[in-house]
């Protein structure tokens, strides 16, 4: 069935409209279902029956679910589907309905709507001429439709608009030659848009600020904010941004706030914000990016946990922290290693594995004495050397000694452990291992630990690794916690997941054998067994212990980032500067320093 309004007479406070009747299914997409709340008042003067097509009404507050909300008359009614809406107030709500399309036009000449709101329906597209009479019209809400494709045409007629929402659509680029002089946001947010054509915004001189976030932008072309001399801010975050030519933002001068965060850059020229000398806030998902963007005045984030703008380590406890670690892992070792190459001890073997642990870990020594020297060195402006420091050899060389050293100390643990399980286990059938039996199997790990920490370095592999395997922050250690799908981080995965898991399970076991055997065996000669058998327990204990302490945050750590949690960067910074390095500081305690031997040699020579 079809109505159709025939004339229109409007009587002060009330509205006379005489319909005809006409078989029709469907009529501008407006459903039935729609309008059957809307509550039609006769007045007192019902001018005739409502199938006869004539009637009258006025609005005395009601909406339709939203659809005419502070509507003075509309003619929309239960069953009716009309050729256009007929409004009279400054503003009209027709969201969260099932209109599909729109009339041509939407509505009715003379009226003075200053905003329509057509947010959640399902209009898929818009005629040529659906806002030919809304010359007056300043804010227009098309969010959250089925817009796919939109002719810049279709919003000619809206000379005067302000606002335009176009943000949860499903619009793949930006709709072309939109000419509204006049307008001064634009939202378009949520679509599928990949591309922008330069000179898309050309004909809105008067832009102020433009959302762009979240769809799949992944490069900014030169002059792709053409023309826009007011723009004050843009949101471009959540895209998939991984560069932006020189001139991307030549055309914007009074730029204020820039977004960027949520995207894939990773590194910024300093060339592309020269033209923005206005800039007052812009924000990264990395502070390193920063470097790029000296002159304004907030830069987010201000750092990772480890960094900061100002310092290498930003906090003033790291970088006592790291001090004191140095002094430790560099002062022990040095003892252990001349102490045992002076000595001369009954087990050569095992000395040879003691002194093989003691320069792993003296390793880690000079690793934390170069970075705590690194920081001291950048003191204040860290942010504007960030990256050279970062892509430098002797970062690179960091990388290399740290990962060289976690490696190679956690090999020779487990062959220690190897050594004392079977001297326990099995005394009277080991055959103990020849000096040069030792020293070729110690060599052999430390190939191993040396391939491992050099593959990352390699031009061959720098398509897996990338360029900043080791540079990735300002310690130059692979954890990959902050960005754990970071190029490479199969490799960091298994060397600080896989392999540590096995040495730390190895080790555990070994030690918990080694206590049941030393209890139960009756080793000792003397009536202070139990004393004695207390003490060994201790040591064991302690080992693991200390084992556990090292392995086991940063194995849970890697796990959870690799799982999708959220890392707090304050951990990562303790991780890495006091976590990871704790066994270089405590093996020659654990291992020399408190043993007999040790203790039988350093009273000898006191006295």
């Amino acid at each position: 069935m079809r109505r159709e309004i025939r004339s229109l007479q409007q009587h002060g406070t009330y509205t006379t409209t005489t319909i005809s009747t006409s078989t029709r299914n469907r009529i501008a997409g407006f459903d039935r279902e729609l309008v059957s709340s809307f509550e039609c008042n006769n007045y007192g003067h019902s001018s005739g029956p409502r199938d006869s097509g004539s009637v009258s009404c006025r609005n005395k507050g009601a909406s339709t679910r939203g659809f005419l909300k502070g509507a003075q008359f509309a003619y929309i009614f239960t069953g009716l589907r009309l050729s256009f809406i007929s409004v009279c107030a400054a503003w009209r709500y027709l969201d969260n309905n099932q209109l599909r399309t729109l009339p041509e036009p939407a509505l009715q000449p003379g009226n003075i709507i200053d905003t329509l709101i057509l947010r959640n329906n399902e209009l898929s597209k818009l005629p040529k001429n659906a806002f030919l009479n809304l010359q007056y019209l300043r804010e227009l809400d098309l969010r959250h439709n089925h817009l796919a494709d939109v002719d810049g045409d279709v919003f000619q007629p809206l000379v005067r608009l302000e606002i335009l929402y176009l943000n949860e659509n499903r619009l793949d680029s930006v709709p072309l030659s939109l000419p509204l002089p006049s307008l001064q946001l634009l939202s378009l947010t949520h679509n599928h848009i990949a591309w922008i054509e330069p000179g898309a915004f050309s004909q809105l001189p008067r832009l102020k600020h433009l959302y762009l976030s979240w769809n799949q932008l992944w490069v900014l072309r030169n002059d792709t904010f053409d023309n826009l001399p007011e723009l004050l801010s843009l949101s471009l975050n959540g895209n998939k941004i991984r560069l932006l030519e020189v001139n991307t933002f030549k055309e914007v001068p009074l730029l204020t706030s820039l977004y960027l965060q949520d995207n894939q850059l990773k590194l910024l020229d300093s060339r592309v914000l020269r033209h923005l000398q206005n800039l007052e806030h812009i924000y990264f998902d990395e502070f390193k990016l920063c470097s790029a963007a000296l002159h304004v005045r907030v830069c987010e984030p201000k750092g990772d946990g480890i960094s900061s703008l100002q310092h290498l380590l930003d906090s003033i406890v790291l970088r006592a922290s790291v001090w004191v670690m140095a002094v430790l892992a560099c002062a022990g070792n040095t003892v252990v290693l001349l102490g045992r190459l002076v000595a001369r001890e009954p087990n050569p073997v095992h000395s040879l594995y003691i002194k093989t642990l003691a320069l792993a870990d003296l390793l880690m020594g000079i690793y934390l004495m170069i970075i705590a020297s690194a920081d001291w060195h950048y003191r204040d402006v860290y942010v504007r050397h960030d990256f050279q420091w970062r892509h430098s050899p002797v970062c690179n060389a960091c990388g290399f000694l740290s990962t060289l050293s976690c490696e190679a100390s956690v090999l020779i643990l487990t062959l220690i452990t190897r050594d004392r399980l079977v001297s326990v286990t099995r005394p009277l059938d080991r055959r103990q291992p020849s000096l040069r039996h030792a020293t070729l199997l110690v060599a052999v790990l430390w190939l191993v630990a040396a391939v491992v920490a050099a593959l990352p370095l390699c031009a061959e592999t720098v398509e897996y690794f990338g360029e900043e395997f080791y540079g990735g922050n300002g310690v130059c250690l692979p954890l990959h916690v902050q960005d754990p799908f970071a190029d490479g981080w199969e490799y960091s995965a298994a060397m600080f997941i896989a392999l540590n898991t096995v040495a730390l399970l190895f080790i555990s076991f070994a030690y918990w054998r080694m206590l049941r055997v030393v209890r139960s065996s009756g080793l000792s000669l003397r009536s202070t067994q139990e004393r004695q058998d207390k003490a060994v327990a201790q040591r064991f204990v302690i080992i693991v212990a200390t084992d556990c302490l090292c392995w086991i945050p940063i194995i849970g750590v890697k796990l959870a980032a690799l799982a999708g949690a959220r890392v707090d960067q304050q951990l990562c910074a303790w991780l890495a500067v006091l976590i990871l390095p704790v066994n270089s500081a405590l093996n020659p305690v654990l291992y020399t320093l408190t043993t007999s031997f040790f203790k039988s040699q350093a009273s000898r020579v006191s006295d």
